[in-house]
């Protein structure tokens, strides 16, 4: 079974601006369709396979499209595993992803919304009809690379959308590229669910004992998250920290304008350095450079959280990117994940820190 139309999901709002990615990056691509965090395109050379690899900043999730389907048509999914068993090998194995395209901002959602229940009769109604189907697992563990992930989406009330891809390093594990983080009552800010969700969106390789620098760390949401992982942090901001963050026997604060803050009075080796600034994204990347530059013995990455107050700073991104490759990054990633709202994170790691990450991904493999 083949398509020539690929979905994607993103954040409510960023739609425009995603469409201008593909626009730039992928003009094989034609717009297709949209709702508020769903977007659909034409690719005019033909089908797209399950395998394609999308290098985007804004789609959070993306496979082949199957088009759309209403409550009635739950057997549709049935159908497209059988022909994708079919068409690839009657040994291909498949998860079932359900989910819900955002609709609010994170955060923002109003009182008594529950995610979740525009897909709840949808799934129950699939989950029934593939109890006898050997090839697929309902358990809601995560997918195993090169497994065929069917992906059933609703859009609004009784309308849903179809599509597939193989999972792959380029696909997140979670149902909605959405990590299932809980954030503790104690946590001073959701800074706190951003760190988390991007440390287990890349795998970065943080480990206690390690020693972080955090720009614009008021009031401690991340410095939080850090601390709890065993990490000594020093926290740069001329506002308030929440007590339990200041009072903590790892946490340093200095309460000034991080571009009045002198090497000298930093830690002599730091292994990550992270910003979360609310200024224009130029001012934040100059901020962090002056102090990347001084630590480059001993850095291991990146952690950037650059706001898009205005979109027109998306246009921006690439040489952003090339920005943080200069402070010597040879791993940089660049993403708008499900926990962020007008901002995205660039990410990078040093040869060292790519080390570090290529060893930790081989221990978690069983990789000697």
């Amino acid at each position: 079974m083949k398509s020539e139309f690929l979905f994607t999901a993103c954040q409510v709002g960023a739609e425009k601006v995603l469409k201008e990615e593909f626009l730039r990056d992928y003009p094989q691509f034609k717009f297709s369709f949209s709702r508020p965090g769903f977007v659909t395109f034409k690719c005019t050379q033909g089908p797209v396979p399950l395998d394609y690899a999308l290098n985007s900043v804004f789609a959070r999730v993306y496979g082949t499209s199957f088009g759309m389907m209403k409550a009635h048509e739950a057997h549709r999914v049935l159908e497209l595993i059988r022909s994708l068993k079919e068409e690839y090998s009657s040994d291909l194995k498949f998860k079932v992803h359900f989910w819900e395209r955002d609709q609010h901002l994170p955060g923002e959602e109003p009182l008594g919304f529950e995610r979740g229940r525009l897909i709840q009769v949808m799934e129950a109604q699939v989950r029934g009809l593939l109890q006898g189907e050997s090839a697929v697992d309902l358990r809601s563990t995560p997918p195993h690379q090169g497994e065929c992930v069917v992906q059933v989406i609703a859009l609004d009330e009784g309308s849903f959308a179809l599509g597939a891809y193989f999972q792959s390093p380029h696909h997140s594990l979670h149902p909605g590229g959405r990590s299932p983080i809980q954030m503790p009552k104690e946590a001073p800010s959701r800074a706190y669910l951003k760190l988390e969700e991007v440390i287990s969106w890349y795998g970065i390789p943080i480990r206690r004992g390690d020693i972080a620098v955090e720009a614009g760390s008021a009031p401690g949401g991340a410095s939080f998250a850090l601390l709890k992982r065993g990490v000594s942090v020093v926290g740069i901001d001329p506002g308030v920290m929440d007590p339990q963050v200041l009072d903590h026997p790892q946490f340093e604060h200095i309460q000034m304008q991080v571009n009045r803050v002198l090497r000298e009075g930093l830690p002599e080796s730091v292994q990550w350095l992270l910003l979360d600034m609310n200024v224009d994204p130029s001012i934040s990347l100059f901020a962090i450079d002056r102090l990347a530059s001084r630590m480059k013995e001993s850095l291991l990455g990146v952690i950037l959280t650059v706001k898009m107050n205005d979109w027109k700073f998306a246009r921006e991104i690439p040489h952003m990117i090339e920005h943080v490759q200069a402070m010597g990054m040879v791993r940089v990633k660049a993403a708008q994940l499900a926990y962020h709202r007008r901002e995205i994170v660039i990410f990078g790691l040093s040869r060292k820190g790519k080390a570090r990450w290529t060893s930790q991904n081989a221990e978690a493999a069983g990789i000697s």
